[in-house]
This record gives structure tokens, sequence and C-alpha cells, in this order.
């Protein structure tokens, strides 16, 4: 089954002739997916349906970066970068059939094919009692979702039909375009029958973890939750992942100095891309296959995406709290910098995390986004002479994360802060949720525990392992912290709330920068506030120059869609 699998994902093959929604939807088009008779009856045909979508899916995985974090606020877009890209960080029209961007039509091909596969799966076939194409079925039908969520966040708006578009008769049939909030109630109630449904597991496949390639329907919901307003609800199954799954936020991807004068240091959470991975799109490891250019993007002498120099500055200012081991009481050293962005020693020298100064022939030390490179797998046997940092071999991305742990955590804290809980949210920053954290009436309120509301019970000993988020790179000593890193005590609730999301707003930059993130958790939680979307343009405004100009244009929400 293994090989099957592996063969089928190198080969970047779906099962079929796959065509798109809007070729469909041109009369012209005689093109179909399957047979209407061709019925998927066996676990075997599901497994091949649903690898062959997952090779779809491949082509959105750059896309879903550069729509995510071009329009957000932590990336520049260089003068030389190309046209499309500078149009959509600016957020005016693009070309028609831009090269680097592309149409919609690979969104709905996804769609329609996982349309496909739905409509002829027999998901009452049972062996042993079990539902054996059950997993494959709400895998599929979850990506089907994320990617009418992906394409409504991106352009506004999606054509939402749960009918496969087989040949021109169906073709001539209009999918009704169905709005952003329109859409988001509809997916709720199409995924919550599947919450409990975990994602299908066939090993390993050509190094990576198979189980990642799918992104579990409680993780979507508690999404589609947490944008919708439900925030109860969002925090319940973002735990209830993180507890049947045993995700927990570790310490040992923390970058952190080894002495209070810079000059030993620990650099782990480089690794955290790959690593803390809950789902992601793959990419194989045969240099000849389909690969996102987001290395070439950003590791590049002329690189076209440049981290925002307000965000470096913030990041290399930030306060750094050191002390030597958990448990100490006293700072031993107040020192600049997140680590998570990059390090740098008493003597000037910088090491790179997320982003840092890179040096080769005609680039001199200039700060570039590292983590593409950094988590990529270096091909030696083909370099890229255009490319002086790539002179050794070209480096291949092969996976674009969707879902890491800290999103669980730092989305549950948003969630949970939103529900009238801005200590037990607070807590996932600065101290991390474990039963000593929460039993401390000094650190999480216990009148916000007092419902006894199952996704607020951290004290099993699985949750002894978590740390704050914001400890992996501004020190163990943050937890300790007392003047500055701590909730405003004369502040009416919805102040603290406010000042708490904001904390969050920062920590998913810090730990989640540059992974196609940032437009939409700036765009979900604006809409959560009295002044959307004045609140996410003024902070996409601070990457330009002219900060006033792009502000006003923000004003009117239909600029915030691609066009």
């Amino acid at each position: 089954m293994k090989k099957i699998i592996y063969s089928a994902l190198l080969a970047l093959t779906a099962a079929g002739c796959l065509t798109s929604c809007e070729d469909m939807l041109d009369t012209s088009s005689e093109g179909y997916v399957f047979d209407k008779d061709h019925t998927l009856a066996s676990a075997n045909d599901s497994l091949y349906s649903a690898i062959g979508i997952l090779t779809q899916l491949q082509a959105l995985g750059e896309r879903y970066v550069l729509f995510g974090e071009l329009r957000g606020d932590l990336v520049e877009v260089s003068t030389s970068a190309p046209v499309d890209l500078q149009s959509l960080s600016r957020f005016e029209p693009l070309s028609e059939g831009g090269a680097v961007i592309g149409a919609r039509r690979d969104y709905y091909s996804v769609i329609n094919n996982c349309n496909v596969a739905l409509d002829r799966m027999d998901v009452s076939i049972t062996e042993h009692g079990v539902q054996v194409m059950l997993p494959e079925y709400a895998a599929i039908r979850t990506l089907r979702d994320w990617t009418l969520m992906q394409l409504a966040l991106t352009y506004g708006s999606a054509s939402f039909t749960e009918e496969p578009i087989l040949d021109v008769e169906h073709a001539e049939q209009t999918a009704p375009a169905v709005g952003l909030d329109q859409l988001v109630g509809k997916l709720i109630a199409d995924l919550e029958p599947y919450a409990d449904v975990k994602t299908p597991n066939y090993g390993s496949i050509d190094g990576q973890a198979s189980n990642r390639f799918f992104i579990r329907p409680a993780l979507l919901l508690a999404d589609l939750y947490l944008y919708n307003g439900n925030y109860a609800q969002a925090a319940e199954m973002y735990y209830k992942v993180m507890r049947e799954d045993g995700y927990t936020v570790s310490y040992e991807n923390a970058n952190t100095w080894t002495t209070s004068v810079r000059t030993e240091s620990v650099v782990s959470h480089i690794n955290t891309y790959s690593q803390e991975v809950v789902a992601n799109i793959p990419y194989a490891s045969d240099a000849k296959k389909y690969h996102p250019d987001l290395v070439n993007l950003t590791y590049n002498a002329k690189a076209s995406i440049l981290p925002a120099a307000w965000f470096v500055n913030d990041m290399n200012a930030a306060q750094h709290y050191h002390i030597d081991r958990q448990g100490i009481t006293n700072i031993s050293g107040y020192l600049e910098g997140d680590l998570r962005g990059m390090l740098t020693d008493r003597e000037g020298k910088s090491t790179a995390s997320a982003f840092g100064p890179v040096t080769a022939d005609g680039v001199n030390g200039e700060t570039m986004i590292t983590k593409y490179a950094s988590n990529g797998t270096l091909y030696s046997a083909v370099g890229n002479p255009e490319n002086p940092l790539m002179e050794e071999g070209a480096i291949l991305t092969r996976s674009v994360a969707l879902y890491r742990i800290p999103h669980l955590y730092l989305r549950y804290a948003e969630a949970a802060n939103r529900a009238g809980k801005p200590s037990l949210a607070f807590a996932v920053l600065k101290y991390g949720l474990r039963k000593e954290i929460v039993e401390d009436e000094t650190k999480v309120d216990p009148d916000e525990l007092a419902d006894n509301l199952e996704w607020t019970n951290f004290t099993e000993p699985m949750f002894d392992a978590n740390y704050g988020t914001a400890m992996r790179g501004r020190g163990l000593g943050i937890a300790v912290e007392a003047a500055d890193y701590v909730l405003p005590a004369e502040a009416t609730q919805t102040e603290r709330i406010e000042w708490v999301e904001e904390r969050i707003l920062e920590e998913l930059a810090s730990e989640t920068c540059f992974e196609g993130n940032r437009f939409f958790d700036l765009l979900r939680i604006s809409r959560h506030r009295a002044d959307h979307p004045t609140f996410m343009a003024r902070k996409v405004a601070r990457r330009f120059d002219n900060p006033a100009e792009i502000e006003a244009r923000l004003a009117d929400v239909s600029h915030l869609w691609v066009r």
C-alpha cells in the first residue's frame, strides 16, 4: 500500500482527467473528471482518490503563502519583484492570467474533484464493523471546505456547489457565488457531523508523515467557529485536537541565550516550521517534480520578498528576560531581541532564525527571510546559476505548513480570550497551560474557571510539557517578569481582552511569521473589533512609506480582496 501511495505522490497524477470548475462552466469544454457510472466502492479506490486530490492541492501551496503574507504586514516586496507580486502587495488589481499568482481555476479544480470523489464514495461499506472509507471521505470533505474557505478569504466569495460537474450539461448550470460570511455558516454545518473523525494515516511516505497531509475536520471547524465569533465552540474544538493528538508547546524548540551576556546560545526554533507540523501540503523529494518557488523568491541576491523593516526592528528591540532554568525567580539578564527573529551576540554577529543577514557574492549582509531555505532540502546535483546563494545546489521546498502546534495554542488563546477568559488566554503566552499554572490564582483568575468547562482543564499529565510561547524567543524569565509583560490591573474587561488580543497578534507574528497566515489573522481579529477594517488597515499600512494612502484604500473593504 505504501508503495502505491508513494508512486502516486511522486508522479503528481490524479485519478482521471482533472478539469477545473471554471473550465467546466465554459460550454465549449467537453472535459470530464470521472465517468458517471464509476463509483469508489473500496478502500483502495478512496485511497487513490485522496492521493490524487493531494497532488492537485500542491499547486495551491505557494499561493497560500503569497496570498496570506503579501497582503499582511510582515513582508515587503522589492521593486525587482514580478509585477503581480507588487500589485498584490499594494492591493491593486492583478494582471489577467498573471504567471506568478495564476487564476482561480486551480482552486476550483481541487473543489470539483473533491465533489466527484465525495459523490462516488460509498461510506456505508463496513469491514469488521468499521466504516473503512470514512477517514478518506471526511478528509476529502475537509480539504474541499478548506479550499472553498481559501477562495473566499482571497477573493471575498466562492462558487459553492456540492455537485460534481461531469459534462457539458452540468457545465450549463451556474454555481452560485456565496459571500465569505455566508460561506462560513455553510461550511460549519457541512463539517460538524465529522468532528470526531481523525485523519487517514498511511505511515511514512517519501520521508514525511502521511497523517499530516490532511486537516482534521475538528481543526477546520475550530477556525470556522473562530472566524464566525463562536468563541467557546472554537476553543472547545482547538482543545479537542490538542488533547486527543497530544500537542504541547515544547521549550526544546526555543532560541535562547545560555549566558546572561550573549556569548553562547541554543538555536532550535529554526526547526519548528518542519518539526511542529499538524497539517501541511507535501512535495516530492524528486527534484524534477513540481516544488514551490518560495526559497528562490526570498533567499536570493535579488529577493522579491523581504521581511518588513518595522517587523525586523520590533523583533530586534523586544525585551529578552534571561534566567538559567525554570523555577528561578530572579532575572539575571535584560537583553534585547526576540530570538525567534535572529540572534545577535555582544560582538554584533547575527545568526538567522526566521530572518537574518545573508552575505554572498552581490549581497552584503542584507536581511532576508531564511525560514523556507532553512527548512528545505539541498539538491546538490543541480545548482542555480542565477542565484549566488544556491550555487552549491537547489534548495527544494518539501512541504508548506498549513497548521503548526503554535497555531492551535495561539488560536485557542484568541478564542478563550474573546469567550471572556483573558487571564487563561494570556497564560498561553506567558507561562504555558499546565496544572501548576491553571491552579495558581495569581496567574489564572479562578472566576474564569468557575464554569468548569472541559476545554479549560489542563491538569492532565500530558500538559506538563507546556511552556509559554513567548518563552521560546524572549527567555524563560518572561514568566516571572512583573512590570511590563503583565495583564493591566486597572482596566475594564473589554480593555483587558483587547490588550491580550494585541499580545496574541504579536505572538502570531513571532511564532508563525511568513507561513501564509498573516492577512487571515489580521482580517479575523479586525472583524471582531468595532473599528473594522480600520484596525487591520492601520497594521498593514505600517510597512508602506505612504501609510495614510494605504489606510484610506483599505477603508473600502472591497479592496481587501484580490481583484
